[in-house]
């Protein structure tokens, strides 16, 4: 079970989304803007976030969201939004919701999947400490 966040403005529109990936076996939050999402982010970091690209035109780092080791960034929105290079190239893919909900859910896998034969989507067991006893 991977953990999405979803951010946006259109509540009916994450709502839709995060339905089907709870039907698909995983755990969906939803944010409204940047600021939420990277304080959601702080107690859980998701493995996918999913932000509109009007809420990422006036964001200068988007490493602020705070996703776990392996995560990634969609995007989704009019592809008419100018975005700065540096946000566009931390971007692995952008869609156009909620018509490509399939491809939201491939991508999930793909990126789960990924984070899990690389060892990034499991937490190993703590080593125990090997300093001697005081």
């Amino acid at each position: 079970m991977a953990s999405i966040l979803l951010v946006g403005a259109d509540a009916a529109l994450l709502e839709g989304i995060a339905q089907a990936l709870v039907a698909a076996g995983h755990h969906a939050l939803t944010a409204s803007s940047i600021a939420e999402a990277t304080f959601v982010a702080a107690a859980a970091p998701p493995l996918v976030a999913v932000v509109d690209r009007t809420l990422l035109q006036g964001v200068g780092d988007v490493h602020s969201i705070g996703l776990a080791a392996g995560g990634v960034l969609l995007a989704y929105g009019d592809l008419a939004t100018p975005l700065a290079g540096s946000v566009r190239r931390v971007i692995l893919a952008e869609l156009r919701l909620p018509l490509e909900r399939a491809r939201l859910l491939a991508l999930v896998a793909h990126v789960q999947a990924r984070a899990q034969r690389t060892g990034r989507g499991v937490a190993g067991p703590t080593p125990p400490d090997s300093r001697p006893a005081l």
